[in-house]
């Protein structure tokens, strides 16, 4: 091994994502001490009684959802104290975090990354690394995308100064080999940009910026039916998707809030009061270090 930066990369914060923690575990097998230059810090699963457990969004010991939790607490539940052991022994001492995710047990997505927007030099650096991984859209946000306890990985990663982002593929509770490869990549990509290996890896296709994640929610408990598919374009006032009784009346159109392109969407049809139904990224500008002509 030789002197480099430190890199954290996590997986399985949520325990059905199995593209993530499978890259994470294939990555592990596949270095060589000897090539790196610095120390990549490896967790597969972060959220393992999900994980054993088959649960989708939470953990199951408290219910809670890790990724609303960040950074936790050490005198609170499993899930806080967890979170905050990851944070303050993990991610505050690495020089860069990458947390692998994609679509849960009844998600699917469209690859994409999202990391916080701002000028501080870890959230400058956060952008350059993400649109250097090379997932089709980039969120760069800099509000939360729901109403919780805590905040998300790569929050706590910046208030702590380091770089971090959140990169997804795959989802409904499969594993396949096409994520894994995306999601591989991306990571091949960040370590030979940062200097920590030599690999070769194929370049990144075009990275669409995305300023804005819009979730949308049900009003009625129901049958969801969705008229869009992940990846399409939506227009603001578009209908799509409706909530059916269990008689098979219309109870509530779902319209979209906004002109975007849906990145996941809830594929089960049971759908409770408020029950999540999909994200729509917007887009208005590119990321500012893009922008500035940094070099990737």
């Amino acid at each position: 091994m030789h002197p480099g930066p430190v890199i954290f990369i996590s997986a399985g914060v949520h325990g059905g994502e199995y593209p993530a923690i499978e890259t994470v575990i294939r990555l592990a097998r596949s270095i060589d001490a000897g090539e790196i230059s610095g120390v990549i810090v490896l967790m597969p699963v972060v959220n393992l009684p999900a994980f054993w457990g088959r649960t989708p969004f939470v953990c199951p010991v408290d219910g809670l959802n890790p990724n609303r939790m960040f950074p936790g607490s050490p005198d609170g539940s499993y899930t806080e104290q967890l979170v905050h052991a990851m944070t303050e022994e993990l991610i505050a001492r690495a020089d860069v975090y990458v947390d692998l995710h994609g679509g849960d047990m009844v998600e699917a997505l469209a690859p994409f990354s999202i990391c916080r927007g701002g000028h501080d030099a870890a959230d400058t650096q956060a952008r350059e690394l993400a649109e250097v991984f090379g997932l089709p859209y980039l969120l760069v946000i800099d509000r939360p995308v729901q109403p919780a306890k805590g905040s998300m990985s790569f929050v706590a990663a910046a208030e702590r100064g380091v770089p971090g982002f959140i990169a997804e593929a795959g989802g409904v509770g499969l594993l396949d080999e096409e994520p894994v490869r995306l999601l591989t990549d991306g990571l091949i990509r960040v370590l030979n940009h940062l200097g920590i290996l030599r690999r070769d890896v194929d370049p990144a296709g075009d990275v669409t910026a995305l300023s804005r994640f819009d979730w949308l929610y049900s009003r009625h408990a129901g049958m969801f039916h969705a008229r869009v598919a992940v990846d399409d374009l939506v227009t603001v006032g578009a209908v799509v998707g409706t909530i059916d009784s269990l008689f098979g009346d219309e109870l509530e159109q779902i319209v979209s809030p906004a002109d975007g392109r849906v990145l996941f969407l809830t594929t089960s049809p049971a759908m409770p009061i408020n029950g999540l139904l999909m994200g729509i990224g917007v887009a208005d500008q590119r990321p500012s270090w893009q922008a500035n002509g940094a070099a990737s």
